[in-house]
């Protein structure tokens, strides 16, 4: 039997989540912000000890790699390196917009994921409906907020972050709109969502890796990192 297990530290939750072949087994989040190098370690330890499974049973996981928070990012992927070192785990690295789209209970509508990605811009993502998963209907974009308004549709779902700027006022546009969720107030599980997509391409090998090879890709970088290749930079 083959465990996955799924990591998402990109925003305020700090989610983790189990699946084995066929099904999902649990998840744990905590939305308690900066606390997630403390406690990654104590929930990915609950998650397993409660489910019966030991670490070395794990051969695949999915990891949330950004967009996101900059010491989020780094802390969930330092500790599965930790985790997976000495061991040929398989990785998926995810967009944290894609997961946090597929931990949403509707998916039989088109999801908007977007993230406050700070001076007036916004990072989002839509996806639509595949059966009983969503399938991407755009890339990962990087625009502001009249752009984001000229391509919603009525009938979207939209989930908006603001990575716990409690001051953020980006999507005050869309308060007038119906179907608009802030995961502040309508938390969801990230962690799970990442376990239950590597669970569902557990036979692709299109977007597997190493986990040596996993870099975040943050909200956004400088310059000079564009002109270096950064390679969190897409």
């Amino acid at each position: 039997m083959s465990y996955f297990l799924g990591i998402d530290t990109s925003s305020a939750e700090l989610g983790v989540g189990l699946a084995d072949e066929g099904r999902i087994i649990a998840g744990v989040s905590r939305y308690v912000r900066n606390s997630h190098a403390e406690h990654i370690s104590r929930s990915v330890e609950f998650l397993l000890s409660s489910s019966g499974v030991e670490p070395s049973q794990v051969d695949f996981s999915a990891i949330a790699v950004g967009p996101g928070s900059f010491t989020g990012l780094r802390i969930g992927i330092s500790f599965l390196k930790g985790f997976c070192f000495g061991r040929p785990v398989s990785v998926l690295p995810l967009s944290s917009l894609e997961t946090l789209a597929m931990s949403w209970h509707d998916r039989e509508r088109p999801i908007i994921a977007a993230f406050d990605a700070r001076n007036g811009k916004i990072f989002w993502a839509r996806f639509i409906p595949a059966g009983t998963t969503l399938a991407r209907a755009s890339d990962d974009v990087l625009t502001g907020a009249d752009e984001l308004k000229k391509r919603l549709d009525e009938h979207d779902i939209v989930l908006i972050d603001t990575l716990g700027n409690a001051k953020s006022s980006v999507f005050d546009f869309l308060k007038s709109k119906p179907n608009v969720y802030a995961v502040e107030q309508y938390p969801v599980l990230r962690g799970l969502a990442c376990a239950r997509i590597g669970m569902l391409e557990a036979k692709s090998s299109g977007r597997w890796t190493t986990c040596s090879k996993i870099v975040p890709r943050y909200l956004t970088v400088t310059a000079m990192e564009k002109r270096s290749g950064f390679p969190g930079f897409k």
